[in-house]
This record gives structure tokens, C-alpha cells and sequence, in this order.
């Protein structure tokens, strides 16, 4: 029971975070890590995201630190629009994390009604011989129950979790 409550818990985070699709949301994760105020960039001012630190001097403005489930491209599309909205001249990517969440959905049982040909039924248009031309036909749908069994889905949904530092070089 614990199991279910914490991966509840976890997609209720995750919806949060994913439920905004937009990259400014992740604005929220970031850390300051010095009183120094830098100048936004452009939005077109590449931001190199680095492996590991850079040979030149350089200076740790802050930290972001977040997981998801939107994929790769929208951590890194992140992490540069943190920088840029921080000034920072780069990314350095301290440790970033993949793994598949394996989930279940089930679906309950449930009963349809499906329409299916009824009788044809000849309607006399006003004249009084039933064989007269006047007859139309009409066809009533009869309706019948159709029972869908439930079934439980299963899908894996993959969560990745970073921790970069935004930097200024000097």
C-alpha cells in the first residue's frame, strides 16, 4: 500500500511539473547561489551545456535540479533557458539520471448498448389495401447489450532527473 500512495505521490508531482509544458516553468527549481545579479541574454545567445567543468576560470551563480517526464530535449531546453534568464555563460551538467517508471492502468469492466437491424414494418400512407403503393417501409433498431471485460494497461514512462550548475566565466 505504501508503494501505491509514494508512486501517487510521485505522479502527482510529476503532473505538476508536466502539466505546465513550458520551460519557464522549471524558473521555479532554480537556486541562487550567490547575491550577484547578472543580465538576462537574448533568447538567441547559445548556451553550451558542458560535461564537466571548463579549463577557464569560472564562477557558480546557481543551481537547477529538477526530474520529468518530458524528455531529454526539454531538460536541455531548460537548463538554457535558465541560463539565460540568470546570465550565465554556461551549463555544467553535474549528473543527470534516466530510469523507466513502470505504470498500470486499469480499465473497468462495462456494458454498451449496440444498435442492431430490427424488423422491417410496412406503413400504409393513407390507403386502405395493404398492397397499395403508398406502403413505406421502416426499419425499428432493436438494441442489445454487449459486455467489454476490464483489463489492466501497463506503459513505461521514463524520468529523468538532472543536477547542473549555471556559470559565469570569467
Amino acid at each position: 500500500m505504501k508503494r501505491i500512495i509514494s508512486n501517487l505521490l510521485l505522479l502527482v508531482l510529476l503532473a505538476g511539473i508536466s502539466g505546465c509544458a513550458s520551460v519557464s516553468s522549471t524558473s521555479q527549481f532554480y537556486l541562487p547561489v550567490t547575491t550577484d545579479v547578472y543580465p538576462p541574454k537574448s533568447k538567441d545567445t547559445p548556451i553550451p551545456i558542458l560535461g564537466k567543468a571548463p579549463d577557464r576560470r569560472y564562477k557558480v551563480i546557481g543551481r537547477l535540479s529538477f526530474r520529468s517526464d518530458l524528455g531529454w530535449k526539454f531538460m536541455r531546453d531548460s537548463m538554457a533557458y535558465n541560463a539565460r534568464a540568470n546570465g550565465a555563460d554556461a551549463v555544467i551538467l553535474k549528473k543527470a539520471e534516466s530510469k523507466d517508471q513502470v505504470n498500470f492502468t486499469e480499465v473497468p469492466p462495462r456494458t454498451d448498448w449496440v444498435a442492431v437491424p430490427g424488423p422491417v414494418v410496412a406503413v400504409n400512407n393513407g390507403g386502405g389495401n395493404k398492397h397499395c403503393k403508398n406502403q413505406t417501409y421502416v426499419t425499428y433498431p432493436n438494441y442489445i447489450p454487449v459486455y467489454r471485460p476490464g483489463y489492466v494497461y501497463r506503459w513505461v514512462q521514463t524520468i529523468i532527473g538532472i543536477d547542473a550548475e549555471m556559470i559565469v566565466l570569467k
